[in-house]
């Protein structure tokens, strides 16, 4: 499908809803919505979840959405006037699927988009437990949005998955979905280190990454490799009850140049089309490991760069024959796994 441009805000701050049955009053469309069973709400047929949209504003906002196809069948079916100035789907930072098995799980999500009566105010704002805090910040918010990574994040698992459909949440059908190179790594320093320079100069205890191929390793469960490196002379107290590392293959006798080598052999990534999404844990602590030993972090940009939004026609162009779009020199980074669960309310 075409990818969506417009969204429709369901309850909270000047909630398009507000124009169907009756405002300031969610529970006529709570009803209406979870007693639809046609596939525009319902993908997963009569009986699954109601499955919405979560858009995460730029500033770390959020709310719970219609694409304008759900809108234009709900309207239909229930006789109602179509909301005016919807949502765009450039003034979110992500947008990703919301699921509600029941009445009370919709309901209970809408009730942390209610607003505080505002009567002697002049300018009204979105003072909901769910916004007040990132309405104050602006329209840009605090640096970073770790909100709309997270979704990111789940939406990029769910594409690998064929769980979501790109277009619904305005994304144009990825050329790269089919082959992504995808390393998770953990640098395990010792817990107690305050140091200021802990980041510049920490004590590493040991690293550990996978490197995988997505989705292929969804289907096949191949791995290209799992390694360990146990940093020599740093040994943890009690490894002598450690299991034995079954998964991949283990250095004991790491030291900072070793490690450093088998980071830029890790990060050798010259494959066309191709992109590279790193997991990780402890950002800081991991993108100063990589920048001592000679790679280039700051190439690497948020998940959301993968993802192209915009209007029906820019999808067009992009499919073409003849685009080639190259990702060799970009990579990508994720703080923390995706989740594998479905958002509930």
């Amino acid at each position: 499908m075409e990818p969506e441009t417009d969204y429709y805000q369901i309850g909270g701050f000047r909630a398009h809803s507000e124009e169907w049955f009756q405002m300031y009053d969610d529970k006529p469309t709570i009803d209406a919505i979870m007693n639809y069973e046609g596939r525009e709400l319902r993908p997963g047929g009569p009986g699954a979840p109601i499955e919405l949209v979560l858009g995460i504003l730029h500033n770390g906002a959020s709310y719970v959405l219609m694409t304008s196809h759900q809108m234009w069948a709900f309207v239909r079916k229930h006789r109602l006037r179509p909301p005016r100035r919807p949502w765009k789907v450039d003034k979110f930072a992500s947008l990703s699927p919301i699921y509600f098995a029941t009445k009370n799980d919709l309901q209970d999500k809408l009730k942390t988009y209610k607003v505080k009566s505002q009567k002697n105010k002049k300018e009204k704002e979105d003072n909901s437990p769910a916004n007040r805090g990132f309405i104050q910040l602006g329209d840009r918010g605090a640096p970073g949005n770790p909100r709309a990574d997270f979704e990111n994040q789940r939406v990029l698992y769910r594409l690998f998955m064929q769980s979501a459909t790109a277009g619904a949440l305005g994304l144009i059908n990825p050329l790269w979905v089919d082959a992504v190179r995808v390393i998770s790594i953990v640098v395990n320093t010792w817990h107690k280190d305050r140091r200021r320079e802990r980041y510049d100069s920490p004590f590493i205890i040991d690293v550990g990454w996978t490197d995988v191929m997505m989705p292929e390793h969804v289907k096949s469960g191949r791995v290209t490799e799992t390694v360990h490196i146990k940093m020599k002379g740093l040994a943890l107290k009690n490894e002598e009850q450690n299991a034995p590392f079954e998964h991949g293959t283990t250095n004991q006798e790491g030291t900072v140049d070793i490690l450093y080598s088998e980071m830029r052999r890790l990060f050798t990534h010259d494959a066309t089309n191709v992109p590279l999404v790193v997991l990780v844990h402890d950002e800081e602590m991991v993108r100063g490991v990589l920048t001592r030993s000679g790679i280039d972090v700051g190439s690497f940009t948020p998940v959301a760069a993968l993802f192209q939004r915009g209007q029906p026609q820019v999808a067009r162009l992009f499919a073409s024959p003849g685009i080639n779009l190259n990702y060799t020199c970009r990579n990508y980074y994720t703080e923390g796994p995706p989740d594998h669960l479905p958002r509930d309310a």
